[in-house]
C-alpha cells in the first residue's frame, strides 16, 4: 500500500466516526417507529460496513485481522453498555448485523476497492504534509 500524505488527518477523521457511532448508539432518545421491522439492523450493518471500509483504506492490509477484531469488540462493547444504560437494550441481532458489516467492509472494499483515499489525495493533488 502506498503511503498516504495526510494519514494523521484521515486517522482523526476515522476516530471521529468511531466516536459518532458510540454517541449515537448510547445516547438517550425517544423511541421512534421504524419504516419496517429490523430497520435498525440495516443501520448497524451500514455503520460498521462504512467504518471498516474506511479503515481498510488507511491501514496496512497486514493489520486486517486486528482491525476486524477491534471493531467486533467495539460492537459488543456498545451492546453491553446499552444493556447497562437502563434506557437501551442489548440485542444479539445487532451484533450479527455489526459483524456482517465488518466482514463485508473488510473483504469487499479491502479487496476490490482499495486505494480510494490514496486516489482522492492524488486527485486533490495534496503535497507532503
Amino acid at each position: 500500500m502506498k503511503s498516504l500524505k495526510l494519514i494523521k488527518f484521515w486517522t482523526i477523521l476515522g476516530l471521529i466516526y468511531v466516536a459518532a457511532i458510540f454517541y449515537l448508539c448510547l445516547k438517550k432518545s425517544e423511541p421512534s417507529i421504524p419504516p419496517f421491522e429490523h430497520f435498525d439492523k440495516i443501520l448497524h450493518f451500514s455503520a460498521y460496513f462504512t467504518l471498516t471500509s474506511y479503515f481498510t483504506q488507511i491501514t496496512k492490509l497486514k493489520n486486517l485481522r486486528a482491525l476486524i477484531l477491534i471493531f467486533f469488540i467495539m460492537g459488543v462493547t456498545i451492546e453491553v453498555l446499552q444493556y447497562f444504560s437502563g434506557y437501551r437494550s442489548f440485542e444479539m441481532l445487532d451484533i450479527l448485523a455489526n459483524t456482517l458489516g465488518i466482514l463485508a467492509g473488510a473483504f469487499i472494499v479491502g479487496r476490490y476497492c482499495s486505494g480510494i483515499i490514496f486516489k482522492l489525495e492524488k486527485i486533490l493533488n495534496f503535497k507532503d504534509a
